[in-house]
């Protein structure tokens, strides 16, 4: 051995350890399935993807959960691989969805605002019964008529066969001056109805994400503080009332992404004053009255939890017992009473007609007295309408100049058209805008003046406006 082949002992040592190694290492794949084992009982669910390999969606949602349970120190050590491993995606992608598995956690996790209620051990035998003792509690703490008394019982039985309904109407609780027991009312009937959820105030975006989420019966008070400036709020509770358009969408994060949220359920809305039109009209108006001097009302706080609760354990119960002979019951609907009224009682009445007859003809008499068309108060629209048309039969006469028609609209006192403008009367180009909307316009005409001259000028032929007075007047 020449003096360059010279090898230590310790370098010999080394090289005689590394030979089995190197042997081992050049196996033939048959000898290597031979002589290895998996020592590992079950794979582990974070072993990352190899990178050759296109992941799943579920794959990738369930890493996704994952990450969004460690530590920020956690997520910051994985963040980077494991977006390579993702089919490759951005860092910042990643820390969105993770942000967002996060915030649904943390949702899943807290404790929900709403209560489910355990139905009652037993079938309820006689919910006409259970109905009457409600509007018993009703008659014991609010001064109202009978027809409103009606009226919040069959609607706090709504809300317990939703499913049932396709229609449904707000509760608009209403008064004229304070201390008529409107908050009383509310607190009431959130005692008694399903998925309880009371505020005195809320925003829009609070508004939308609490049906979506809990799918409560929302209980709103003091809305004339703050409804009819906010539109927001006014479109969640006109989209809520239908499941034919139960959706409103919002755009959320960096991208603007669109997301529908289902605002389809119950609500109960109460204040001083008028709501917005488009919300009367989607509303079954509960108006209280004070009490007199000499009546004598119980205190809500006194009544005992044990019966309301005991009262919403059985109407769980009923629900689940009579879910499907609500939604199949086709009551006759009152022809006194427009469409939209119709649609609103509609379920009102379909439960009614499941309780018993005496309670099917109470119902009947409260949704004529209550949204009757005798009771119903018209548009602006339509009370000019009905006011030109007045006009027309006073003056006796089947044209009418412009300026004419301004004068003897303000001239009545009787009339809002002096006052329409925060106090200043009404103008020509407002009545012609207004008009416009029935297909109304003004034209040259001959006419009398009021003097009894005959005139040439801009006016209105009683002609054209037959169409609107038999659509809007009749």
């Amino acid at each position: 051995m020449s003096k360059n082949d010279y090898i230590s002992l310790p370098e010999l040592a080394d090289k005689q350890s590394a030979d089995p190694i190197k042997k081992l290492l050049i196996l033939q794949d048959d000898q290597l399935s031979k002589t290895t084992t998996d020592d590992i009982d079950e794979p582990s669910s974070i072993i990352l993807p190899q990178q050759d390999l296109k992941i799943s969606s579920d794959l990738a949602q369930a890493t996704i959960d994952r990450l969004a349970t460690l530590s920020e120190l956690e997520y910051e050590l994985e963040r980077t691989e494991t977006a390579k491993s993702l089919n490759n995606m951005s860092v910042r992608s990643l820390d969105k969805l993770v942000k967002r598995a996060k915030g649904r956690l943390e949702s899943e996790s807290s404790d929900s605002l709403v209560v489910d209620t355990e139905p009652y051990a037993e079938p309820v035998a006689d919910i006409a019964l259970l109905a009457d003792q409600i509007s018993q509690i009703l008659d014991d703490h609010i001064a109202c008529t009978d027809a409103v008394k009606v009226a919040v019982t069959l609607w706090i039985l709504m809300t317990w066969v939703i499913p049932a309904s396709h229609i449904l109407p707000i509760a608009w609780i209403n008064a004229p001056e304070k201390r008529c027991g409107k908050t009383t009312l509310l607190t009431l009937m959130s005692r008694i109805s399903n998925r309880s959820l009371s505020t005195s105030n809320i925003t829009g975006p609070a508004l939308f994400r609490c049906i979506e989420a809990y799918k409560p019966t929302l209980f709103i008070d003091e809305v004339d503080t703050f409804l009819n400036e906010n539109e927001g709020i006014r479109g969640v509770l006109n989209a809520g009332h239908s499941r034919d358009n139960p959706y409103v969408m919002r755009c959320f994060g960096d991208d603007n992404k669109l997301i529908p949220f289902n605002v389809y359920g119950a609500k109960a809305i109460s204040g001083i004053g008028k709501i917005p039109s488009t919300l009367i009209d989607r509303s079954i108006p509960l108006t209280l009255r004070r009490k007199m001097k000499s009546e004598t009302k119980k205190r809500v706080r006194d009544l005992p939890e044990d019966v309301t609760n005991t009262i919403q354990s059985k109407l769980a119960r009923w629900s689940d017992d009579n879910m499907l002979a609500v939604k199949a019951a086709m009551p006759v609907l009152p022809v006194c009473v427009n469409d939209r009224a119709q649609d609103n009682w509609e379920i009102l009445l379909k439960i009614a007609s499941i309780l018993d007859d005496n309670w099917l003809e109470q119902a009947y008499k409260a949704c004529i007295e209550i949204s009757g068309s005798d009771s119903e108060e018209p548009s602006s629209n339509e009370q000019l309408l009905s006011d030109i048309r007045t006009v027309f039969i006073l003056t006796q006469t089947n044209r009418l100049l412009s300026r004419d028609l301004l004068t003897e609209l303000r001239r009545d006192p009787e009339m809002s058209w002096s006052t329409l403008n925060h106090g200043k009367p009404i103008t020509l180009r407002q009545i012609a805008k207004r008009l416009s909307e029935f297909k109304i316009s003004s034209k040259d005409i001959r006419a009398h003046d009021l003097r009894g001259n005959e005139v040439r000028g801009k006016g209105y032929d009683i002609t054209d406006f037959e169409d609107a007075f038999s659509r809007y007047l009749s």
